[in-house]
């Protein structure tokens, strides 16, 4: 049924922008006029700063800020500042930063292309359109977490 309702939405919109309104015509989707180029440029840098967030945020969740507990007993091994809400600021955000890092980077690779061409975000520029907000929300988390 959903496939049904899919193809008569894309009928609707083909014929929406085949329309004309006052000799100009409609095109329900603007779409920038990208070059291959740049926009391999763009995935590119993508791909970089997707890896030095991931990879920062995965070095910061292994040396734990404030130390671990060094004490023989129960708490052996445990965060200094655990009790502290800047710390768990810090554990949350920095988890999140790494999350969407890591989503960006299989979104690259097109690891989620079967996911992604249900939503016809299977184009090149859709992809890369995806990855970049994903990445604004990564660097946004990754800044929370060090600021904390």
């Amino acid at each position: 049924m959903w496939v049904a309702w899919q193809k008569q939405i894309k009928e609707l919109l083909e014929e929406i922008e085949n329309d004309q309104v006052a000799e100009e015509p409609v095109c329900p989707f603007l779409i920038q006029n990208v070059s291959t180029e740049s926009l391999r440029k763009q995935r590119e840098s993508h791909l970089i700063v997707a890896a030095l967030i991931a990879t920062v945020a995965f070095s910061a969740a292994i040396t734990v800020p404030g130390g671990l507990q060094s004490e023989k007993g129960s708490e052996q091994g445990t965060s200094l500042l655990i009790h502290e809400a800047a710390f768990k600021a810090f554990v949350v955000t920095n988890a999140m930063a790494f999350t969407f890092s890591v989503s960006a980077l299989f979104t690259h690779f097109g690891v989620l292309d079967n996911l992604l061409s249900q939503f016809k975000f299977g184009t090149i520029f859709y992809r890369t359109q995806l990855v970049s907000g994903v990445l604004i929300y990564a660097t946004l988390a990754m800044v929370i977490a060090f600021s904390t």
